[in-house]
């Protein structure tokens, strides 16, 4: 009788205004998130002139920030014992972090002369802090924001929450790639400073992201019956990494981010430089077609996933992008035969396709995990399984960022300018998407939970 009324209780652990409401606060930083993983590297490296090497640099120290911030605020959310929750105060901390530091982030003329060759170490010192505060109050926002999902929602209503997330998501990374793809057009001068309709555009969703994220500062609250567990981090540590299915997960993620952090940081430059597209009416048809391709196909994957489960669905997805990204090199040939912007949405539409099944697993993947482990253990460490993660899979994007920062010195030094680099890095960085299918070749990413639930409850009444 105490399981029926436990089970009644967590079926309706959320109304839908309220599952909105969390949903709707992963827009605003996945926002900026986006539009920043876009278009720092590139904005830097071509309008503030900065040395591509050094500009790899802070995008990787970036990444080694945001993977440990991962991995600590996971934990230390877990075990925060306070009357606002465990989650909500990471999520009131910082967000306005994140509002502040990706603000100033494009408004370096502010403060110093970008002009001034003499000034590069100065411009390399403001650019890394600002990019890892940014990373870091990403991460620790995020962090506690996706633990929250097994924790406010049960199995029943989970898949609906996550939908809701990554509607939003896709909404966020879509509109923030569509001005990703303009943000160097934002600029004007020489030096190069934000214009006055890049800075309102700037204002607007920094607004945007507080607003957004009121609900969850202020109304979402996780299900009263968890143990707040006093352990130790290392040997929650130890636990996650002795989760084979984890460990799998982790690294299939870590090659694939490998390719993908490539793939981001090259869009922008790729479409501007080696398609030629550079106003903004030429900009639209491409950017659209990837907001189209994406919203669309992440509803067509999750009918896939149902009839053909997780793990296949993402492998043929990544298998779509290992043959795609390698024809960056004849892309500029294309355009000049068949026309830039056709060959640009043919391009960038089975990108969306193959990245929407990603963003979809990202999600539901570790939720999947830690729920698997709270049912075999009967303890909660959703916080660690979402965040511990974070720190090989920014380890492998640190070092793709390294790569990639040389790759495009090199192409400066042996060439004089970043076209080369621009156009050949799509094979180099491919072959890592096929690791990573390989790996989810032997990881079980769609576990059986009415089965695990039996058990559990057999367990139960013996």
């Amino acid at each position: 009788m105490i399981i029926l009324e436990h089970k009644t209780e967590m079926t309706f652990m959320l109304p839908l205004w309220k599952k909105t409401g969390y949903a709707m606060g992963r827009f605003g930083p996945s926002f900026l998130m986006t539009m920043i993983t876009m278009t720092a590297f590139y904005v830097y490296g071509t309008r503030f002139d900065l040395n591509w090497f050094l500009n790899g640099i802070s995008l990787s120290a970036s990444y080694l920030v945001i993977g440990l911030t991962h991995w600590l605020t996971g934990y230390y959310s877990d075990a925060l014992e306070t009357r606002w929750g465990r989650r909500r105060p990471f999520i009131v901390i910082g967000t306005p972090g994140i509002v502040l530091s990706g603000f100033f982030l494009f408004v370096p003329n502010w403060f110093l002369n970008t002009g001034d060759d003499t000034l590069e170490l100065l411009l390399f010192t403001y650019y890394f802090i600002l990019l890892c505060l940014f990373k870091f109050f990403y991460a620790f926002t995020m962090t506690a924001h996706q633990s929250w999902l097994p924790e406010i929602t049960n199995e029943e209503e989970r898949p609906l929450v996550s939908g809701l997330l990554n509607t939003f998501n896709f909404a966020a990374d879509s509109g923030g790639a569509i001005l990703g793809f303009m943000t160097p057009l934002l600029f004007v001068g020489n030096p190069s400073i934000i214009s006055d309709i890049g800075l309102t555009l700037l204002i607007t969703f920094c607004f945007i992201t507080m607003l957004f994220m009121l609900p969850s500062m202020t109304v979402i609250r996780e299900k009263s019956d968890i143990a707040i567990i006093k352990r130790s981090l290392k040997k929650e540590t130890k636990t996650a990494i002795a989760n084979r299915t984890f460990v799998g997960w982790t690294l299939a993620v870590g090659f694939l981010s490998f390719a993908f952090i490539a793939l981001t940081q090259q869009m922008v430059g790729l479409i501007q430089e080696v398609l030629l597209l550079d106003t903004i009416e030429a900009l639209i048809p491409p950017a659209l077609a990837m907001l189209g391709s994406t919203i669309v196909c992440f509803y067509l994957w999750l009918l896939g996933i149902r009839r053909l489960g997780k793990k296949k669905s993402l492998m043929m997805g990544l298998i779509i992008l290992a043959i795609i990204m390698p024809l960056t090199p004849i892309l500029r040939h294309l355009g000049a035969a068949f026309g830039y912007t056709p060959v640009a949405i043919m391009f960038f539409v089975p990108v969306g396709i193959g990245m929407s099944i990603y963003y979809l697993m990202s999600y539901v993947v570790p939720a999947d995990i830690a729920q698997v482990d709270e049912l075999v253990t009967g303890k909660s460490r959703a916080g660690i399984y979402t965040g511990f993660i974070g720190v090989p899979l920014n380890m492998f994007q640190a070092a793709s960022a390294v790569v990639l920062g040389a790759f495009m010195e090199l192409s400066v030094i042996l060439t004089g300018d970043e076209l080369w680099g621009l156009m050949w890095w799509g094979p180099v960085f491919a072959p890592f998407l096929l690791v990573a299918a390989f790996i989810l070749r032997y990881i079980d990413i769609d576990p059986d939970f009415k089965k695990l639930e039996a058990g559990r409850l057999e367990s139960a009444n013996e």
